[in-house]
């Protein structure tokens, strides 16, 4: 048996509002081409189709027409991902289900989109011949749970972190007996395809932050006993060599965000026999513009600049003296550069930041700084001296246990009747609050 594993396409994901429909067209039509060549009897997706829950037309047309040609190839298998609409997706099942063409061979579906968890009896688990018609393929769907949608019913939100791990361990527990319901170990390959945080994953850190966090791990040795476990929903290509079975991540065919910057991506081709060693190749994914940071001066840019390329670039543009014009010289540097962001570091610009011990006069205290900032702001004379006077007033009120209140303020209240026949006492810019309560009797007359 011969399965081809791709995960995590993100379809709509731009750079900095850069879209990036003609990478996003190259890599799928790579990944649509290694598959012609490697001819697999499968062809799964482990979720993430799009990078938001409503995709644009373009995006929905791409992705149909990519899924499209991988199912003139094999069978396809999509899971949701946590940032694919379980709504969509159904829809989408239907559609292809109701008008799609199926397979001649043993009836199978030619694609078949998984939204939402199901029991093995009632579509949890999908069987596909290979071509030879010799093996087969038990496929066990699990899309991303969301644990929103989990605390829903759980009884208890304050053990929701680990009421979820223990659902996730049932489901995956149900999964595995499915699997092994009605197996022939000598002919039958058993595959798990998921979109899943996995104990002992290193992230890219362009995930979704919060859904690859403790709340969200899935333990490895929670993982049905399968011969090729796909994953998706962790960006960075790698094998889980945790659990005894072998799992990979495929990841995501192109750098997506900084984070990935580097990363080499590529698919997962697996060829595997009952009851041998599985055996996985790499393939490496060579279209689609890389992300790269670049820190150093405008030559050093420009001496770089045939290693860049086309990629899409952060710079950082270290001078002695401020750049004219910065953007169009930075361009210029390098023409094939799509800069996300430039930002300088001038030397000339740069703040020094002195030690107290360097300071040569007592630091002024708040009362200076502010008549500094008037200075120029507001005519001298009565004005700023008011202005300056109620400042300091506010300060020396920072301390009070019982913050005081503006004159204006208590002579308000009284007439409001909040504290009637109260009359402040002369002096002050600000009186104690609970001066306004003072000497005042139940019938609101000040008493003697």
């Amino acid at each position: 048996m011969r399965l081809l594993h791709t995960s995590d396409w993100h379809l709509g994901r731009t750079v900095g509002q850069r879209p990036r429909d003609g990478d996003f067209d190259a890599v799928l039509g790579e990944i649509t081409g290694i598959a012609r060549d490697t001819r697999p009897d499968l062809i799964v997706h482990s979720g993430d189709l799009f990078d938001s829950y409503r995709p644009g037309a373009p995006d929905l047309a791409r992705c149909l027409h990519a899924l499209r040609d991988l199912s003139d190839v094999a069978p396809v298998v999509v899971v949701a991902g946590n940032h694919d609409s379980p709504a969509l997706i159904e829809a989408l099942d239907f559609a292809v289900s109701a008008f799609g063409a199926e397979d001649g061979t043993g009836g199978v579906p030619r694609l078949k989109l998984v939204a939402r968890v199901r029991h093995p009896g009632d579509g949890g688990i999908l069987d596909y011949p290979s071509r030879d018609g010799e093996q087969r393929i038990r496929v066990a769907a699990l899309p991303f749970i969301h644990q929103n949608r989990f605390l829903d019913e759980s009884a208890s939100p304050a053990t929701a972190t680990r009421d979820y791990a223990r659902y996730l361990r049932d489901v995956e527990a149900v999964l595995e007996r499915g699997l092994l319901d009605g197996c022939e170990p000598s002919r039958d390959v058993l595959v798990l395809v998921a979109h899943l945080y996995v104990q002992g994953a290193i992230p890219s850190w362009t995930e979704r932050p919060l859904e690859i966090k403790d709340t969200y791990l899935t333990e490895a040795d929670a993982l049905p006993a399968v011969s090729y476990a796909a994953l998706g929903h962790i960006h960075r290509p790698q094998a889980i060599t945790r659990g005894g079975i072998t799992a990979r991540y495929a990841g995501s065919p192109l750098q997506l965000d900084f984070g990935e910057a580097g990363e080499d991506k590529s698919v997962v081709v697996v060829d595997a026999d009952p009851g041998r060693p599985v055996r996985v190749e790499l393939v490496p994914l060579r279209t689609g513009r890389r992300l790269a940071d670049f820190t150093g001066t405008l030559e050093e840019l420009r001496a770089q600049a045939g290693r860049i390329g086309d990629a899409f670039v952060r710079a950082v543009i270290v001078s002695d003296e401020p750049i004219p014009h910065l953007a169009a010289a930075a361009k210029d540097a390098a023409p094939r550069a799509t800069f996300v962001a430039i930002d300088p570091r001038c030397a000339a610009s740069q703040v020094a930041v002195l030690d107290r011990t360097e300071a040569e006069e007592e630091e002024p205290g708040l009362p200076d700084l502010f008549a500094d900032y008037l200075t120029g702001r507001v005519p001298a004379g009565a004005v700023a001296d008011d202005m300056l006077t109620t400042f300091s007033a506010l300060l020396a009120d920072i301390g009070r246990e019982d913050p005081g209140i503006f004159r204006e303020e208590a002579l308000l209240r009284s007439v409001l009747g909040e504290e009637p026949g109260h009359q402040p006492p002369a002096g002050g810019l600000l009186i104690p609050a609970e001066a306004s309560r003072q000497d005042t009797g139940q019938d609101g007359r000040r008493q003697s």
